[in-house]
């Protein structure tokens, strides 16, 4: 599984180039069994509110160099620093066991990623609500004025949603960047996130059987750019 290698290489070289700092691990924010609801009078700012950019990116890979261990990082200001709406982003990277790849088929592989993206829809820190839309590929989020009373950070945040990760049997280890820092390429995150999403679709199409015909498929220009992923798609025809 090495289809998003290219594109997390990228990511976190951008990220680290910008100043990208390991956070140390605190104990984690209280999460919620449901969604929280906040309010416009209810919260202090909204990352990646209004025309700001929301960006969310989540990859795969089996590579230990690119994923060593559980860990958050942070490219900007902290929670309780932000006075105000600002552009946002939210890099998530998830290394998958390699033996517990091999013990299952592609077609189980796909199923473990798709229910490991499918944890972010499922993941409630307290006071912090996440609006994810992966149509529209924006994912930002409400903070409440009694969650940054309260001390929240994004240690806390982070640690709270790789736990939650963490459960799946599949996954070994999460990095996830937060970006706050305004003075950095946004649009770059976004085509990259885009990226990431179409090999996910990709996949889809390809474990779905939705397009058997290369020279119909919408996928065919990314097959052609991504190692392994035409040879996926042929292995299972």
């Amino acid at each position: 599984m090495d289809l998003y290698d290219g594109e997390i290489k990228k990511l976190t070289s951008m990220l680290e180039n910008h100043g990208a700092k390991r956070l140390p691990l605190q104990r984690v924010w209280e999460m919620t069994d449901k969604e929280n609801l906040i309010l416009k009078s209810e919260m202090v700012y909204e990352l990646g509110g209004g025309s700001n950019a929301a960006v969310s990116a989540i990859a795969f890979t089996q590579d230990e160099e690119l994923v060593p261990e559980d860990a958050v990082y942070l490219v900007g200001d902290d929670l309780c620093d932000i006075k105000n709406d600002i552009s946002y982003a939210r890099i998530t990277v998830i290394r998958l066991d390699g033996e517990y790849i091999k013990n299952h088929d592609d077609n189980a592989l796909y199923a473990s990623m798709r229910a490991t993206d499918y944890v972010r829809y499922h993941a409630f820190p307290k006071g912090y609500m996440m609006r994810i839309s992966a149509v529209r590929e924006r994912e930002p989020v409400r903070v409440s004025k009694e969650a940054v009373s309260h001390g929240i950070n994004f240690a806390a945040v982070g640690q709270g949603l790789i736990n939650a990760y963490r459960k799946r049997p599949e996954v070994e280890a999460v990095s996830i960047y937060f970006v706050t820092e305004q003075d950095i390429d946004y649009i770059f995150l976004k085509s990259e996130a885009h990226r990431c999403e179409q090999i996910t679709d990709s996949l889809n199409n390809i474990f779905n059987g939705l397009t058997m015909d290369c020279s119909t498929c919408s996928s065919r220009e990314l097959c052609d750019e991504i190692d392994g992923l035409r040879q996926l798609h042929m292995s299972i025809l």
